[in-house]
């Protein structure tokens, strides 16, 4: 790599055509500026290409019109690459050299990473802010969805909804149960088995929010109307469950505490 290097992860961002070409002209001119620098070698010359992958295939590119073509054919685009590299990083494997790239992965978060490295500190810094400029005027709401209190909030209305199943397990059980403390021994046992059920669909309901609200989506006009129709539904049947699980634990708690206190 460079003598400088500056690298950033791309999280929660919504990508259709339009901000693709942005970005791809972005690189260009990049690109433009570098090879009409004075005295340039042929080694510090640099170019743009892409890589698409869709519907479980991928292509590269050196013209941004190819990429946008299958982009708006896929049914599914998992991946689309920027990538602005020297002669001399391509063939040094990135030792050496400047590039610039950009991975957009709509699967693997972990994936999405912006980075650039070069001996020109001046140009790493002017052309790392230039794409993430970009990138944050994409920046949608899953953040909201995506952190740690929604995981919190599952877990809770996860357990009081086991709570309350639980309660109406025991009371439904216990009057045929000739065993003494039968309601405690029902509840307990219908409680446990509900934990041990939970671990696996706390996994389930993570995976469902991470599918709705993802990462990073790439759009295309007039083709996902559906999705965000799915994802204002998911988000709407998670709050009125939440609140439900709540009102019926606070009523049923409340008439259980008085009836015991009556007597």
């Amino acid at each position: 790599m460079g003598s400088f290097l500056r690298d950033e992860y791309v999280r929660n961002v919504t990508i259709n055509e339009d901000a693709l070409r942005v970005l791809s002209d972005y690189f260009l001119e990049r690109a433009a500026q570098v090879n009409a620098g004075p005295n340039q070698q042929k080694d510090k010359t640099v170019f743009v290409s892409y890589v698409i992958r869709f519907d479980n295939k991928g292509y590269r590119f050196t013209n941004y019109d190819d990429v946008e073509k299958f982009y708006l054919q896929a049914t599914e685009v998992e991946r689309v690459i920027l990538t602005l590299e020297s002669p001399e990083s391509l063939r040094s494997n990135r030792m050496f050299g400047t590039y610039m790239e950009l991975r957009l992965d709509s699967r693997d978060m972990n994936n999405c990473v912006l980075v650039t490295s070069s001996d020109d500190q001046n140009w790493v810094d002017s052309a790392f802010c230039g794409v993430r400029e970009l990138i944050e005027k994409q920046t949608n709401r899953n953040k909201y969805v995506r952190n740690a209190w929604t995981h919190f909030l599952v877990q809770i209305a996860g357990v009081t909804l086991g709570f309350i199943l639980s309660l109406w397990a025991a009371l439904k059980v216990a009057p045929y149960l000739t065993i003494e403390n039968a309601f405690v021994v029902s509840f307990l046992f219908t409680f446990l088995v509900f934990s041990n059920i939970w671990t696996y669909i706390n996994q389930q309901i993570l995976l469902v929010l991470n599918h709705y609200f993802p990462n990073l989506r790439f759009t295309r006009k007039g083709k996902d109307r559906l999705h965000w129709l799915l994802q204002a539904l998911v988000a709407g049947i998670v709050v009125a469950f939440t609140l439900f699980a709540l009102n019926l634990l606070f009523s049923f708690v409340g008439r259980m505490v008085g009836a015991f206190i009556a007597k």
